[in-house]
């Protein structure tokens, strides 16, 4: 059990990484954690140790926290993110749920300000951004810090059952089943941002025809993975291997 709880935590290390090398998160600001199966609780990078920012991410600052953990508090040490309840409160709600991104993407966030609608306007460029917005992306109306119950229930009204919200003037949220598969969703919707905040600038867009739509309703339903069956993993593996090549991978380091 041990092993398996670090390689949670390395991977949440490694995703920290990974959105801040890809421009979805920065300096300090953005989040993400894994469920610890079986329990309440949570890994969920927090402040601290030897801080050198988001993308310098080290395991260590990766901490064990509960579902009902107070933003701003302290665990071993560590500044527990002030929106853990985002975190905590849709993990008590959606069982399906393992893992949780919280970013600040640029493109996600001009989208959000414009009120641009995100449409089905690419098709076989990447399905998968298709999938995102044939599935349709609800948009949180307000820019609060979600640092109350109240506050993260209300946006979970709006989130509803799907796997990636807006929130205007702040940011995105994307969960899913493990934390691979929330990374690369928060990588794709920043992608799907970024080329309608770029059509917008030369005018209308148009929807791509309704029977490509039908082409593609499988993967729109039920995943890429319906063309390409290892495309998650491999994509995953493509982002380990650029840390790699440029900040390195996560380290434990003993320094609190």
């Amino acid at each position: 059990m041990a092993g398996s709880l670090n390689e949670l935590r390395q991977n949440v290390a490694i995703a920290i990484r990974a959105l801040a090398m890809k421009g979805c998160v920065f300096d300090l600001v953005g989040h993400v954690s894994v469920r610890i199966p079986g329990t309440d609780e949570m890994f969920i990078r927090c402040r601290g140790g030897n801080e050198r920012g988001l993308l310098y991410t080290d395991i260590h600052q990766i901490r064990r926290v509960n579902f009902s953990q107070q933003g701003g508090s302290r665990v071993d040490g560590f500044f527990v993110p002030l929106e853990v309840l985002i975190h905590g409160e849709i993990y008590k709600a959606r069982p399906e749920v393992n893992a949780i991104v919280h970013a600040h993407p640029y493109a996600s966030l001009v989208c959000g300000i414009a009120g641009l609608e995100f449409r089905p306007i690419v098709g076989a460029y990447d399905p998968a951004i298709l999938a995102i917005a044939a599935g349709g992306v609800p948009v949180y109306p307000r820019s609060v810090l979600i640092n109350s119950v109240t506050l993260a229930s209300e946006f979970m009204a709006v989130m509803g059952t799907k796997n990636c919200c807006l929130m205007k003037g702040h940011g995105i949220t994307t969960v899913s089943s493990s934390v691979e598969g929330a990374t690369l969703l928060a990588l794709r919707f920043e992608k799907l941002a970024q080329i309608t905040l770029d059509v917008s600038r030369w005018g209308k867009s148009t929807d791509i025809p309704a029977e490509d739509l039908t082409f593609f309703a499988d993967s729109i339903e039920k995943g890429v993975s319906v063309f390409v069956p290892e495309l998650d993993k491999w994509t995953w593996i493509h982002l380990v291997q650029l840390l790699r090549d440029s900040v390195g991978i996560p380290e434990d380091l003993d320094t609190v």
